[in-house]
């Protein structure tokens, strides 16, 4: 697994207005926790962060540099902007690299189904899954082929072949993918439009409240 990096910054903490300069600056502040240490507020290069979160998105383990020292980290929490969807805070949090960690891996589709080719619809209901792995063994991504899947056909939870020493925490029966015909893939985008949308909160959080 190809491991992002970025240099992080010792900050003091403040009050809005002064995180506000800090964003207005061009960077993003943040805390950086655990490992039985005490936490830390940090602050970010901008630029630098949104490089590496589109070069190996949120998921695995990053390497960051604090005052020459080199700290395997993990993303716990991206918060962002309601309205213009900027990133404002980050949390961070120290891994051991000899002890298992639990985390969401997004999962990302390949080929062109046989489904899709008859004239069916792909229907995603999970795009990442719960899996607990030593840090140097969690994925940017779990990559799966769905070429072979026809019309009516799912992928579960239990179908996805992973690497040795990946435990998945998810409901192994859980539907990750289903090929709809037309008219079934119809009525189920006009009952996903009538529902509301899920909100999803982040677990081991510190917020922003904690970094001031």
């Amino acid at each position: 697994m190809e491991q992002g990096s970025f240099t992080v910054e010792l900050r003091t903490k403040g009050t809005d207005s002064v995180l506000h300069h800090l964003r207005d600056e061009g960077f993003i502040p943040g805390i950086l926790y655990g490992g039985q240490q005490e936490n830390q507020s940090i602050q970010i290069d901008q630029k630098t962060f949104l490089r590496q979160m589109k070069e190996h998105g949120k998921s695995g383990i990053f390497s960051i540099t604090l005052d020459k020292e080199t700290i395997p980290v993990k993303i716990n929490e991206i918060q962002r902007n309601p309205v213009d969807r900027n990133v404002i805070h980050i949390d961070l949090q120290r891994v051991d690299m000899d002890r298992p960690v639990e985390m969401l891996v997004p999962i990302h589709f390949f080929g062109h189904s046989i489904g899709e080719r008859n004239g069916g619809v792909i229907q995603q209901q999970i795009r990442e899954i719960e899996i607990r792995a030593l840090p140097s063994s969690i994925p940017e991504y779990i990559q799966v082929n769905i070429t072979d899947l026809d019309i009516g056909d799912s992928l579960l939870v239990k179908d996805l072949v992973l690497s040795d020493g990946i435990e998945v925490l998810h409901d192994r029966d859980s539907v990750i993918l289903k090929v709809l015909p037309p008219v079934m893939d119809q009525e189920a985008h006009l009952e996903e439009s009538k529902s509301e949308p899920e909100v999803v909160n982040a677990r081991d959080s510190h917020g922003i409240d904690a970094a001031k």
